[in-house]
């Protein structure tokens, strides 16, 4: 005969059972939103803006642009899109500048910002280049050697024709020089409708350099690897040496 009395129940009761079950997925839930907080609450900051030519007001497609930090290095770098805009995804919260850069040329720079976990500022950026790279032209190898890893500049090539100005116009008691900036693809071919005179001491200078463009080749800049545009600026001198005319170019 069984004894009487309340029957012993080996193990949980079902329902705590459950409750013990679904504890984890309580736990994990729990994790998984205080992460997601943090995710959202650690962003890293940016900067963002727009480059635009201070005399004419127009996009300045394709224009290097770099993040430097407090200390002047080039923590990010990127190229403006067709409407010169960009952004610049900042390593972490700290104080930066943004640098606009065109090879050779002295380099623009904007206010300095104190940023944030995730804050974005935003600007529109007037920039006017100087006319020349300076009375003597820089050291291209140097420039390139100062060049970080994730940014390399367009280098120029052989040409598929030497520069040439016609005997006609050939002057021997004067000397002078023409500027002129346009965007170099990803092929290392110049864009022709980015051609833009800069500064010439005589028309037959600039129209030179313009006869030379469909012949110029580059070897393309690259961001991370990758090959991509970028807006050049290209100065030729013509000098005499006694009667023969020497022409140079920067880049």
């Amino acid at each position: 005969m069984e004894p009487h009395g309340p029957r012993i129940q080996s193990g949980p009761h079902p329902s705590t059972n459950r409750s013990l079950l679904s504890l984890p997925r309580l736990l994990l839930a729990i994790a998984v939103s205080a992460w997601a907080g943090s995710v959202a609450q650690a962003q890293p900051p940016a900067e963002s803006g727009i480059a635009r030519d201070a005399r004419a007001g127009t996009p300045l497609p394709c224009l290097h642009v770099e993040l430097l930090d407090a200390e002047d290095r080039a923590v990010a770098h990127t190229v403006t899109d067709s409407e010169g805009t960009f952004v610049l995804v900042a390593p972490a919260a700290g104080v930066y500048r943004v640098g606009f850069d065109i090879f050779g040329w002295q380099r623009l720079e904007g206010a300095a910002d104190t940023l944030r976990d995730g804050d974005m500022r935003e600007r529109v950026y007037p920039l006017s280049f100087g006319e020349s790279v300076g009375p003597d032209f820089p050291d291209v190898a140097k420039l390139r050697r100062g060049e970080g890893t994730g940014w390399h500049s367009a280098a120029a090539g052989k040409p598929d024709a030497e520069l040439r100005f016609a005997m006609s116009k050939r002057e021997p008691a004067k000397a002078g020089a023409a500027v002129a900036q346009y965007v170099v693809d990803v092929t290392g071919r110049v864009r022709p409708d980015s051609w833009r005179p800069i500064a010439s001491s005589h028309p037959d200078f600039l129209a030179a350099l313009r006869a030379h463009v469909p012949a110029m080749r580059y070897q393309p800049a690259r961001l991370d690897g990758r090959p991509v545009c970028q807006l050049v600026r290209n100065e030729v001198r013509f000098e005499w040496v006694g009667p023969v005319l020497t022409m140079t170019l920067f880049n």
